[in-house]
């Protein structure tokens, strides 16, 4: 506890931002899919939710342009300010008695519009307060505030999502408030840009240079598809693994309780989320001392293993068992692969690298859902071969360019001193 009082200011406050603001959208935002679907029907609630997602990438690239060109903070209290707007319009759109879903649906866009252009710039912020050393514990303590904001926010709307809809959104409205004025007013600005660089600039001829500058690190592209790779094995479990569980587990008899594959695969993310709150707990303070590559290649084993068996098993036990194996190796590797990331990204363009790797998080969640078509393609032993090598190419490239990040490494820590 006495080293994360002694992490940079903005550090603590966006812990203490990013645990309530995950906390009160997670009681909504998983759940606007049945909301949808509610007033408009299956189809078009796909179709707003694509556009959603495309808002939100398109809008993180101008967000990781900006926030190099213009400072994060700038960008933060802009984009924070228009959330609370877009908040306020679902609160008024969901007032008891009165519900006005189409309205809902352009400010739910907007609202991701609004996370799109925030996202790139809060990450650069957070790096832009650290050193190397540093980084680990600061994900550490994120990776656990998230978890645990993900698992009660989602109990707490799976409890009161269908009769107190306005009671979320009114909390939701209330933390977005908070964070608007904390960030205005505690928040220090940490990249402050020269005034003649934004000067005489063709902003659309800019931007599409900057990502061709980023595009061309060849050493950030190998990583970012090494986490495209890794973090998609993961998503099966959201993905085919839960539909194959519903599909051969029958009456499946556990400590007395008759399960059948539906409720086992509910209560392995239970499990997963319990997990990833106890364990990140123990272990953060033997991360920071343990062989930094022995440790994360030790992780990246474990998770692998876990999830190649879980893919495949229909055993109740061996399931339950394995996650154990899983969840230790995303905790031990988790942090430290994270602190890579900051440490490939120049300075100067911190919020574009960060842009660029939140994309690589949505090409996760697509070669997930991939996924479910190659379930309908191949055999039980082709779609768990489909995991390994996921995962083994993933660790091959990790392996190949980690001599590459050290060096980055070292070369940004010798430029900042």
């Amino acid at each position: 506890m006495s080293d994360f009082f002694q992490l940079h200011r903005n550090v603590r406050l966006r812990v203490i931002i990013i645990f309530f603001s995950t906390l009160t959208s997670n009681m909504i935002f998983p759940f606007m899919s049945i909301y949808f679907a509610r007033y408009i029907g299956i189809s078009a609630t796909s179709i707003i939710l694509s556009i959603a997602i495309l808002c939100n990438i398109a809008a993180g690239m101008l967000g990781g342009y900006f926030s190099d060109r213009i400072g994060r903070k700038k960008l933060m209290i802009l984009s924070e300010g228009l959330r609370v707007i877009t908040y306020l319009m679902l609160l008024v759109s969901n007032l008891p008695g009165s519900t006005f879903p189409y309205i809902t649906i352009v400010f739910f866009v907007m609202n991701s519009i609004c996370s799109g252009l925030y996202g790139p710039a809060s990450e650069a912020m957070l790096l832009d307060v650290t050193n190397s050393s540093q980084r680990k514990l600061m994900y550490s303590i994120l990776y656990w505030a998230t978890n645990l904001s993900i698992a009660l926010g989602g109990t707490l709307g799976a409890l009161l999502f269908n009769n107190h809809l306005f009671i979320l959104f009114m909390l939701l409205l209330l933390s977005s408030i908070c964070s608007f004025i904390i960030t205005y007013k505690f928040i220090v600005e940490t990249n402050m840009p020269q005034e003649e660089q934004n000067k005489k600039r063709n902003v659309f001829k800019d931007l599409f240079l900057n990502y061709r500058t980023v595009m061309k690190d060849s050493l950030f592209i190998l990583f970012i598809l090494s986490s495209m790779l890794l973090f998609s094995i993961e998503s099966h479990l959201a993905n085919f693994i839960a539909i194959r569980l519903e599909n051969n587990i029958h009456n499946v008899d556990l400590w007395n309780w008759t399960l059948d594959g539906i409720q086992v695969y509910g209560y392995l993310r239970t499990e997963n989320t319990i997990l990833v709150i106890a364990l990140s707990i123990i272990f953060t303070q033997f991360i920071k001392k343990w062989p930094e590559k022995r440790t994360m290649f030790i992780g990246f084993s474990m998770y692998i293993l876990g999830y190649v068996i879980l893919s495949y098993s229909n055993q109740v036990w061996i399931l339950f068992g394995i996650m154990v194996i899983a969840v230790l190796g995303e905790v031990l590797f988790v942090p430290i692969y994270e602190s890579l990331l900051g440490d490939l990204a120049p300075e100067n363009l911190r919020g574009s690298y960060m842009a660029l790797n939140k994309i690589a998080t949505k090409g996760a969640s697509l070669i997930g859902a991939i996924g479910v078509y190659l379930a309908h393609v191949l055999s039980p032993i082709g779609i768990t071969v489909f995991v390994g090598l996921s995962g083994l190419i993933a660790i091959l490239l990790l392996y190949m360019i980690m001599p590459a990040i050290y060096e980055r490494r070292k070369q940004n820590n010798e430029y900042s001193h």
